[in-house]
């Protein structure tokens, strides 16, 4: 059963807004932080040893250049100057792709569980909202939500209660009319009728 079935009203396709993505800050945040501390853990200590590596070789080729015979003490200075600004310019490429990958990460995160936190959040409202005289359903997930399944089982169990509501008005109806029939007081019908009457109502029966 689709989960916006039992007559629910068409209305616009619901859209995301940014400032709604974060539906569940605890949950979602406390993801994001995980993913993000270990992104930078993994890149800080692959870059550390990439930097070092890269300083090593630096510094292995400025002693060569040294040792080279001909060179001026001018070309000499500038060679050391160059290196140094290469170490200095992969250092900060290294920083600012750590921060880049850190930034991008939360951000996914943020967005994949958007996705569930969504629907959790939905479905807690839509239980919340079900009881005894409420048996309504009019609600859907997005696309591209997850928990598809879970909602659908959740719709399917509400379906069973609206027909198993539908049973206990037919029985009930019929219960009337035997009393009806019976010569049952006023007061006694009365009563049948304020419980018919909350029972169709809960299931949108006429």
């Amino acid at each position: 059963m689709n989960a916006s079935a039992q007559g629910s009203p068409a209305g616009p396709k619901p859209k995301r807004h940014i400032r709604n993505y974060l539906i569940d800050k605890n949950f979602q945040l406390g993801w994001v932080l995980r993913v993000t501390l270990v992104t930078a853990v993994i890149v800080g200590i692959m870059g550390y040893f990439l930097y070092g590596t890269l300083a090593e070789s630096t510094e292995l080729m400025v002693m060569q250049a040294m040792a080279q015979e001909g060179m001026s003490p001018a070309a000499q200075e500038a060679f050391i100057k160059q290196a140094d600004s290469d170490k200095t310019h992969t250092l900060l490429t290294l920083g600012g792709g750590l921060v880049g990958l850190v930034i991008l990460l939360g951000l996914m995160t943020i967005v994949a569980t958007h996705k569930i936190a969504g629907p959790a959040y939905k479905i807690r409202r839509l239980l919340s909202g079900i009881d005894g005289a409420h048996l309504q359903l009019w609600a859907k997930l997005r696309k591209g939500d997850e928990l598809h399944q879970v909602f659908q089982e959740f719709d399917d169990m509400v379906q069973r209660l609206r027909e198993a509501r539908h049973q206990d008005v037919k029985e009930l109806e019929s219960i009337r009319g035997e009393l009806l029939a019976g010569g049952a007081s006023t007061e006694t019908l009365e009563r049948l009728d304020k419980l018919l009457d909350g029972y169709r109502s809960s299931v949108k029966m006429g």
